[in-house]
């Protein structure tokens, strides 16, 4: 006997640099996403200590579905000094939404919007199955130093692979 194939209703999702205004129904979409685990006190400290270089929401006409948020981070390299780069934390659908390709579509909306502005080193900590999905990968960090260094975790999308020290903000040392 075959089950029947859940019939999802299409979505007509927008992509948006977040503003103010959005920050309320933010931390109640990173909370949904998240809970029990506090990321909104994390998201609140990225905030705080003024490293957060963009953040991005995705919506439809039922509110908020997703968020996304970079920071900013350094590559300490032999040769060029410091070379920035771009440090994905937190990404965030509502629960309702999640496994829906929304997170993905975030994520490429965010990161072709911070690479036409010159952008071109991200790392992300998060799972080893799914982000590899937008490009990063555990093998491009093996030449960067860091906390994370060796963990599957612990991810770079770039052209070619880094090397150097990685100089994080100390909200992600201190939450990782």
């Amino acid at each position: 006997m075959r089950e029947a194939a859940i019939k999802l209703p299409p979505m007509n999702i927008r992509f948006r640099i977040a503003d103010l205004q959005d920050h309320a129904p933010i931390r109640e979409l990173v909370d949904q996403a998240f809970r029990p685990e506090d990321v909104v006190t994390f998201l609140d400290a990225l905030r705080a200590a003024d490293c957060l270089i963009g953040e991005w929401l995705a919506e439809d006409a039922s509110g908020a579905l997703g968020h996304i948020a970079f920071s900013r981070a350094l590559l300490e390299t032999d040769a060029a000094g410091m070379r920035k780069a771009a440090f994905l934390t937190p990404l965030a659908a509502r629960p309702d939404r999640q496994r829906q390709g929304v997170g993905l579509q975030l994520m490429g909306y965010a990161l072709r919007a911070l690479e036409a502005v010159g952008e071109d080193l991200f790392f992300v900590i998060g799972h080893p199955a799914y982000y590899p999905k937008a490009g990063f990968s555990a093998a491009a960090t093996q030449g960067v130093e860091s906390p994370w260094r060796g963990k599957p975790a612990f991810m770079a999308r770039c052209a070619a692979p880094p090397r150097g020290r990685l100089v994080a903000p100390a909200v992600i040392l201190e939450a990782h």
